[in-house]
Parts: structure tokens; sequence; C-alpha cells
């Protein structure tokens, strides 16, 4: 008698654990399949130009700077995962700070070659290593616009990381 409960009992058992095993499986399935998972989408440089400046008065600066309005294909980017290809730029001398520049150092935005919407400002996903001068990337990110701080490069990859 005793052989056939524990027959049973264990039979019981091994069938829950089944269904609780298949429960676990299809529920980590299920919340595996995230709705704002997006492919990045490839960003040419040339997209980033098709914007227009206006000027506006800078109480700080008491002058007026002129600040960009940006195209409604760009704006359509705004918040959006990102892969674009540059050359990495650093900003200081310590530290890992980089732009991403449409150009190498010597045609680039801080030379005087190019406009402020050749250059992105980067905020890497974990502490970027260090780079050298004009080492050809391609990056993944969320790209995000500046209209407002005229400190601050209009363009920033936010959560960068290398993928090329």
């Amino acid at each position: 008698m005793f052989h056939k409960l524990a027959q049973s009992l264990l039979l019981y058992t091994y069938n829950n654990m089944f269904k609780i095993f298949y429960a676990f499986f299809f529920f980590t399935l299920l919340t595996s399949f995230n709705g704002d998972v997006q492919t990045p989408l490839d960003l040419e440089w040339e997209t980033l130009a098709n914007l227009d400046f206006k000027k506006k008065w800078n109480e700080e600066y008491k002058m007026n700077i002129e600040i960009p309005v940006f195209s409604n294909d760009i704006k359509k980017l705004a918040g959006k995962p990102v892969s674009i290809a540059g050359f990495l730029i650093p900003i200081t001398t310590y530290g890992n700070e980089y732009v991403l520049s449409q150009n190498p150092y010597a045609g680039c935005y801080f030379c005087g070659n190019a406009g402020i919407e050749s250059v992105m400002d980067l905020k890497f996903k974990n502490n970027a290593i260090r780079y050298k001068l004009d080492k050809y990337v391609v990056l993944q990110g969320t790209l995000q616009l500046n209209d407002k701080d005229a400190t601050k490069f209009i363009y920033t990859l936010n959560n960068a990381i290398e993928v090329k």
C-alpha cells in the first residue's frame, strides 16, 4: 500500500513539475518579446544636414544666436535608435569624451571646414575605451536633438555602442 501511495505522489509531483516548467517557459518566452525593441535606422550625414538656422535672442549672451530648425525627417528620428558611421575625435585630453564627425579631424567642424550639423556628441552606454584620433567606426544609439542649449551640440547619440 505504501509503495502505491509513494508512486502516486511521485507521479503527481512529476506531472506538476512539467506543468510548472512549461508555464515558466512560456512566461519567459512571452515576456522576452519587448514591443519597444526597434531595429536601428541607418542614418546618413546628409539627412542630418537637412536643417535651417534662425536667429534668436539669447539673454545669457546678450546677442542673437543661430538655433537649428530641424526638418520633419530629422524630427521623426528624435528618440529613435539609429546607426551612423563617422570619425571619432576626442574633445578632451583626459578621459573618454568624443564626438563623431562626418569628416576626419583635418576637415571637421572644429577646424572651420564643416558645419555644426556634421558632428554629434557621444554618450557611451559604458565607459568608452580610448580611441585613436580619426578612427572610423559605426555606432548605434538613440538620437537626441538639441535646439535649446547653445552651449551643446545639436545632435547627441545616447547609449552609444560601437558595432564596427
